[in-house]
C-alpha cells in the first residue's frame, strides 16, 4: 500500500487561514509604524514649558519620600536643597560662558536630575556613599527612565541629559565623548561642586555636620592631612579617594577642586568670589595648624590666579 502525502495537494497560499494570518501581520506592522510616527510627532525639543513640567514631576517624586507628617527626613531635604542650588549655579555658569537659550534649558534639566538617585539610595541604605550602596548616578538614570520623565523629549536631547546625569560622579570623563555631551556633563559636574561648597559650609556652621557624620563619610575628625593628598591637591591632580582617612583629607578634596577640578572658568570665578578657599584654609588651620597646610594652600592660590587671569574661554 502506497503512502499518500495529503499535504501535496493542499495549496496553503489559497487557504483562508493563511490569508487571514498575512492580513493580521500586515495590520500589526501598520500599527507599529503609526505608533512610531505618533511618538516622533509628540517628541519635542527642550522648552521652558517642558522644563516646568519636568520640575513638577521631580518635586512630586521627592514628595513620595516624606514622612507621615509630611516632612522630609533631614538628609533627604538636604539633597533637595542641594539640587536647587546646583540648578541655580548651572544657570550662573551658563550665563557666564555665553550659552544659547536652548543649551541652557538642557543644562538646567541635567542639573535638576543629577541626584535623582540619592533619594532611594538613602531610603534603602541609609548612606550616600556609593561604595557602600549603589552608584547614585546610575540609579538616577534608572529612575528617570522608569518614570518616563523625558519620554516626550527628542531622542538626541534625551541622550544628552541622561549622559550628563550618568557622568556627573565619574572620577574622570571618558575620552572621545561627543562635544555636546561633554559640555553638559562638565556643566553639571562644576555646578555640583559649587553647591557642595555651600552645603558643607552651611552644615559646619549650623551643626548639621555634628548631627550627621555621614556627610563627611563618617571619617575621623582629628589628624593632619595625608601627605599624598596634600601633594595631589598642590599639583592639581586627581585625588585617590582610597587615601582619604580624615576630615582634613575630606576638606582637601574640595580644595583640590579649586586647584584643578573646575572646567569652566566662570565656575572657578564664582568659587573665588564666595571665598571657598579662604573658608577651608581657616577650617583646616583650626583642625591641624596653619603651618601644616600653608604650602599646599599657597600652591592652590597660585594655580587659581593663573586660571582666573588667563584669556580666552575655558
Amino acid at each position: 500500500m502506497n503512502d499518500y502525502d495529503y499535504e501535496q495537494d493542499y495549496d496553503y497560499e489559497k487557504s483562508p487561514f493563511f490569508l487571514i494570518l498575512i492580513l493580521i501581520l500586515i495590520l500589526i506592522l501598520i500599527l507599529i509604524l503609526i505608533l512610531i510616527l505618533i511618538s516622533l510627532k509628540f517628541q519635542t525639543s527642550m522648552t521652558a514649558d517642558f522644563f516646568a513640567g519636568l520640575e513638577r514631576l521631580y518635586n512630586g517624586y521627592v514628595d513620595s519620600f516624606r514622612n507621615a507628617d509630611g516632612v522630609l527626613p533631614e538628609m533627604i531635604g538636604l539633597k533637595l536643597r542641594h539640587t536647587r542650588g546646583v540648578v541655580d549655579d548651572a544657570v550662573l555658569i551658563m550665563e557666564g560662558e555665553g550659552w544659547s537659550a536652548g543649551d541652557r534649558l538642557i543644562g538646567r534639566a541635567g542639573a535638576l536630575l543629577h541626584d535623582t538617585g540619592r533619594y532611594s539610595q538613602w531610603k534603602e541604605f541609609g548612606t550616600f556613599q556609593d561604595l557602600k550602596s549603589v552608584d547614585h548616578a546610575r540609579r538616577a538614570v534608572e529612575v528617570i527612565t522608569r518614570e518616563g520623565w523625558l519620554a516626550g523629549l527628542a531622542a538626541a536631547e534625551r541622550k544628552v541629559v541622561l549622559s550628563a546625569v550618568a557622568l556627573h560622579n565619574r572620577r574622570e570623563l571618558p575620552e572621545g565623548l561627543d562635544n555636546v555631551i561633554a559640555a553638559q556633563a562638565r556643566l553639571v559636574r562644576d555646578a555640583d561642586k559649587l553647591d557642595i561648597f555651600r552645603v558643607i559650609e552651611t552644615a559646619a556652621a549650623d551643626g548639621m555636620l555634628d548631627r550627621n557624620p555621614e556627610m563627611t563619610w563618617g571619617l575621623r575628625m582629628d589628624g593632619t592631612p595625608a601627605p599624598d593628598v596634600m601633594r595631589a591637591v598642590a599639583a592639581g591632580t586627581t585625588i585617590d579617594y582610597a587615601q582619604v582617612k580624615s576630615l582634613a583629607d575630606f576638606i582637601l578634596i574640595q580644595v583640590g577642586w579649586l586647584s584643578g577640578g573646575f572646567h569652566y572658568r566662570t565656575a572657578l570665578r564664582l568659587a573665588a568670589e564666595r571665598k571657598a578657599l579662604e573658608f577651608r584654609e581657616a577650617w583646616l588651620g583650626k583642625l591641624c595648624g596653619v603651618d601644616v597646610v600653608k604650602e599646599c594652600f599657597d600652591a592652590v592660590r597660585r594655580r587659581m590666579a593663573v586660571r582666573l587671569t588667563a584669556t580666552g574661554a575655558v
